[in-house]
């Protein structure tokens, strides 16, 4: 019996060693395990990712005061006030009155305000994940400039305005006068940076212009270009199906197409057309604007020297469109050289185009100061032009125009050529101005 015993607790102990070796050797091989997944799961990344308050930006201050309305395009001077008003708290939103045209524009240029304005419509659902806003239903609405009233008061708040020049809708809040006090702190230490419009145009929105030459650098870049196969992993569910034809990629259900002579691409996804895009309610119209600015993100397909800023979203066709920005001036190409544009369909992206390239030195020694005529006389000029309604411009601002050289041995530069910019029916377009005798 004692042997019986004695034999029942070596197996029971060897049982044990056993399931301690064996629970070693799993612990042991786990780090293999866990490296290969983690490694299968890694993203592709084009180049870096941006926040919100580096996409969705303004482009210019204006200040309203003594009569006078001035102006300034200066990237420092608009980055004090986006980092000093994040720290802002602003009263609950709430929509005013709807404003008739003259109404409105009287509001928003009163005589004592200050304006921060965006290059288009953005939504209240993603200004508020930069600063610190709410309100009921305001998650549908729009806006493209900001108003604060700095005039004197008794109750201690001032005004603020959001206005959107589209609707004539202005939604309104409050903040203290410490708040204010830090904005007018801002303004007055950048008077230097500020310059006056003497001209006003009464349009159907009040264009501001000035009658005075602008100066601007022509600048040249050396661009870099991105290889085609970063996109197939980042854009195709299987990038090992990929097959190629030409300057045609494909994983059979998805197309790139690439226009080598721009270095432009195209991705389309067929099953995701949407139909009837312009029957999306606005609160659908804001989340895919984030859902674009997502999409970019997640590939970290923001690239190069200079910055994107969001720039409109077209509701003929669900895109959102991003623009160069170098400077804090916008950059325009007519072949898609300066723009991301993320066309959202049913339940993913439909279209996507961008350039596969990167500005990546500027050549310091090919910078050459150029002058351009003022804004009044590109105002007149534009409002001579039989295809143009005049009093539909909404804007005039200087720019660039990116070309790139036909020179074989000089395909690897782009020039950024100043030029004025106008807004017409919400969408961008270059000024070409008329030669002599034409």
């Amino acid at each position: 019996m004692m042997k019986k015993t004695g034999f029942r607790s070596f197996v029971l102990t060897l049982l044990v060693i056993l399931s301690v070796v064996l629970s070693y050797l799993i612990w042991k091989g786990q780090p293999d395990y866990e490296a290969i997944n983690v490694k299968e799961v890694e993203k592709t990344t084009i180049d870096k990712t941006m926040t919100t308050s580096q996409v969705f930006r303004p482009y210019k201050l204006a200040v309203n005061s003594n009569g006078k309305n001035y102006q300034s395009l200066n990237a420092d001077l608009l980055n004090e006030l986006i980092a000093q008003g994040k720290s802002f708290s602003f009263s609950e939103v709430v929509l005013a009155n709807k404003k008739n045209n003259e109404e409105y524009e009287k509001l928003i240029h009163k005589n004592g305000t200050i304006e921060i304005i965006y290059p288009n419509n953005i939504p209240f659902s993603i200004f508020a994940q930069i600063f610190q806003v709410e309100g009921e239903g305001i998650e549908s609405a729009f806006f493209n400039r900001i108003i604060f009233d700095i005039n004197d008061t008794d109750t201690g708040l001032h005004s603020v305005y959001f206005a959107n020049d589209d609707q004539d809708n202005i939604y309104q809040s409050s903040l203290q006068n410490k708040d204010i006090d830090k904005i007018e702190k801002i303004v007055k230490a950048n008077e230097s940076k500020l310059t006056e419009n003497d001209k006003l145009i009464l349009n159907k929105r009040n264009l501001f212009l000035s009658s005075d030459e602008t100066k601007l650098n022509r600048k040249k870049y050396i661009i870099d270009s991105l290889e085609i196969n970063q996109f197939t992993a980042a854009l195709f569910q299987d990038s090992g199906a990929v097959k190629s034809e030409g300057n045609t990629y494909t994983d059979g259900s998805s197309v790139i197409e690439m226009d080598t002579e721009n270095k432009v691409l195209e991705y389309v996804n067929p099953s995701q057309e949407r139909t009837n895009p312009e029957d999306l309610s606005s609160v659908k119209r804001a989340g895919l604007i984030q859902d674009s600015f997502n999409f970019i993100n997640d590939h970290a397909g923001w690239t190069g020297d200079g910055a994107y800023y969001f720039t409109g979203y077209n509701g003929e066709s669900a895109t959102t469109n991003f623009s160069l920005f170098v400077d804090n001036l916008q950059v325009y190409n007519e072949n898609g050289m300066a723009d991301m544009s993320v066309t959202e369909g049913i339940e993913a992206v439909y279209k996507y185009m961008r350039p596969y390239f990167r500005l990546d030195t500027d050549v310091p020694g090919e910078k050459k100061e150029e002058t351009l005529p003022s804004s009044y006389s590109v105002y007149e000029e534009l409002s001579s032009n039989p295809n143009l309604r005049a009093e539909d411009i909404q804007e005039i601002v200087p720019g660039y125009h990116m070309t790139r050289s036909e020179s074989s041995g000089m395909n690897r530069i782009v020039t950024l050529e100043p030029t004025w910019l106008y807004k017409y029916h919400n969408k961008w377009f270059i000024f070409q101005q008329t030669k002599e005798g034409e």
